[in-house]
């Protein structure tokens, strides 16, 4: 009786071929598509499916195939010469094409080599055996032989699963009747326990997959990727106190015990010599990192410690506890917007590059949560709570007028408001049920369009692109929305889980008329680079990083991405995704771990991740660390 046949028992036994093949990140991918959270629990005949099972069954077809083959061959009988000629040929092609008796040639020498590795080692070990025990039975030889195996050393690999061990056989080399031993894949040990495969999704059962991006041969790729942990310098965040002609002093503050939370980071829009970063403890401040540093040579052995002088951004009156809640430079770089909660009070300041007061707008309730700048500068829009509900504040930066928009029961602590810039006067705003579109004009901001949003989803991030007039929303159900002028959305089933990051690629030239980049990132560990322009849905290239994606950044020229976890940053080109350009991880240090604005909370507050001007260096900060990280 034939066996029953469905999806699951299909699906299970590619599963656990890919597991098997160490084929661990594809192997989640699938899982989550399958929606099946434990197949080898869930499912009741998977406790009887032994180890490889999917390529018995294949080695079986094949067997299977050539019989039909030679009985087909054996009860037709050609008429002339030009039907035998082509039944002949016709018996010479199987599933795959010609029939070969061996591997393709381009395989056969690495095969031989491979093979004659394989018999000196079983020779050597034969020998060994022979000496210690004279009587040995073909299974204890074939055993030493894979433990001899097993006993080669690993190349390490910078970023990927372990370099897979040789093939030692197809179980088919004895006959037919060696058809019920599958062949073995990349050295795997072979366990009675139905259970030595255990789904990739189990938490601490299984080690989180190390992070590979997409590609035939992940493992090879990745040995390939640049390490630029030797090329960072951390810049200190603790007090200020130190004058700027002692920046050694200054260093001894770096991530002490009462080293400040970074919050913000941004570099300068045009110049790659100026950062600004903020937070928690009155941390505001513009460094100019074009000249000399003082070297800490203290600091962690792979990486440097440097003090550049900086300028504070803080006004007098400010106390040491106050924190910066929102931070934004205007687009040609002349000014900067730092929104300040101080002792229960909010204000809004403005600063020049050289750490010049230029203006100051008080806030009636704090904090505030965001500060955007629209295109020609005049204006800055900030979001905050108010009476139960969210209050728009559009102020006229150089004079003190300013224009309000009050949404009535929009609680900013559980649906947080994101905003962006359409034009001069128009701007969007999204947050958990609402997107809407509003406009400043003859002292009011007014309603234009509120669109209709997906139920059941909270929208938490928009991204306007001025090169297509295109709007992207994402929200905590996995979708990337695409918004045109008139209001129709485009729905993309993106992720898995929350989408935690959206960037559109930078142009330097007009894009092309049938394609227009974005990325996202989710919780689920996978980046997505789409085309806005596309109508399949389809994402045009995907790499997984393992966990939760925290931030994306592209370089300003658009010829690289960064994806950073709470654990390291990989670095694509884009068009390439196959192989990452460089990667960079978080080494051990306090700072990376304390403080935090809420000690109870496992969660880190706010990863910082952004490319200079030049697209050269990448800072990334989180908690009490700044890293600045040279990458061309």
């Amino acid at each position: 009786m034939k066996e029953y046949l469905d999806s699951n028992r299909v699906n299970f036994l590619i599963w656990r071929y890919l597991i098997e093949g160490n084929y661990r990140e594809t192997a989640v991918k699938f899982q989550k598509e399958w929606h099946v959270e434990e197949p080898h629990r869930q499912l009741d005949f998977a406790q009887h499916v032994k180890s490889h099972a999917l390529v018995n069954v294949i080695n079986k077809g094949l067997l299977y195939s050539s019989l039909e083959r030679e009985h087909a061959q054996s009860q037709q009988v050609p008429r002339d010469a030009a039907a035998a000629a082509a039944l002949a040929e016709a018996m010479q092609l199987g599933i795959f094409g010609p029939l070969l008796a061996g591997p393709p040639p381009h395989q056969q020498g690495e095969q031989q080599t491979e093979e004659m590795d394989q018999d000196e080692d079983a020779d050597a070990e034969e020998d060994t055996v022979a000496t210690a025990a004279p009587i040995t039975t073909g299974g204890e030889v074939e055993n030493n032989r894979k433990r001899q195996v097993d006993r080669q050393p690993q190349a390490p690999l910078l970023n990927g699963s372990p370099a897979k061990r040789p093939r030692l056989s197809n179980g088919y080399e004895n006959g037919v009747d060696a058809a019920t031993t599958p062949m073995e894949l990349d050295g795997q040990n072979h366990h009675s326990d139905n259970h030595a495969y255990p789904s990739p999704q189990e938490g601490e059962q299984a080690p989180t997959p190390t992070p590979r991006t997409d590609g035939p041969e992940q493992g090879t790729q990745v040995d390939k990727v640049e390490e630029l942990a030797t090329e960072t310098t951390f810049l200190p965040l603790g007090s200020d106190d130190a004058p700027a002609s002692s920046p050694t002093t200054a260093l001894a503050g770096i991530n002490g015990e009462n080293a400040p939370v970074l919050l913000h980071c941004l570099w300068h829009p045009r110049d790659p010599t100026i950062l600004a970063a903020a937070g928690t403890d009155a941390l505001a401040r513009i460094w100019n990192l074009s000249r000399g540093a003082t070297s800490d040579h203290a600091s962690d052995g792979h990486v440097n410690g440097a003090s550049y002088n900086f300028h504070p951004l803080n006004e007098d009156d400010i106390q040491g506890r106050s924190t910066v809640t929102a931070m934004a430079w205007n687009w040609d770089g002349t000014a900067i917007a730092v929104a300040t909660d101080s002792d229960s009070k909010a204000r809004i300041t403005l600063w020049t590059p050289e750490g010049t007061y230029l203006q100051r707008f008080e806030v009636a309730e704090p904090p505030v949560i965001k500060l955007r700048w629209n295109p020609n500068n005049v204006a800055i829009l900030a979001i905050a709570p108010d009476n139960g509900g969210t209050l728009l504040t559009v102020y006229q930066s150089g004079t003190a007028n300013s224009m309000t928009y009050f949404l009535a029961r929009h609680d900013l602590e559980t649906e947080p408001v994101d905003a962006a810039w359409i034009s001069e006067s128009e701007f969007l705003i999204c947050g958990g049920d609402v997107l809407m579109a509003l406009r400043c004009a003859d002292g009011e901001i007014t309603e234009l369009k509120r669109f209709e949003t997906r139920e059941g989803d909270s929208l938490t991030q928009v991204q306007f692109d001025w090169r297509s007039s295109l709007a992207a929303t994402c929200g905590e159900k996995g979708f990337v929305d695409i918004w045109d002028n008139s209001g129709k959305r485009r729905e993309i089933k993106a992720h898995c889980d929350a989408v935690t990051a959206l960037a559109w690629q930078p142009l330097q030239h007009p894009p092309s008329s049938d394609e227009r980049l974005l990325a996202s990132g989710g919780d689920d560990g996978v980046i997505f680079i789409w085309n806005a322009l596309a109508t399949d849905g389809k994402a045009k290239y995907s790499m997984t990083m393992g966990p939760p994606i925290v931030a994306l950044a592209f370089t300003p020229d658009g010829a690289f991405l960064a994806g950073a976890t709470s654990e390291r940053i990989l670095i694509w080109k884009v068009g390439d995704f196959n192989i990452p350009r460089a990667s960079w991880s978080r080494a051990p240090h306090p700072g990376w771990l304390s403080p935090r604005m809420n000690p109870d909370s496992e969660e880190e507050d706010e990863h910082c991740l952004g490319w200079d001007a030049t697209g050269h260096k990448l800072a990334y900060g989180v908690n009490s660390r700044l890293a600045i990280i040279n990458f061309r």
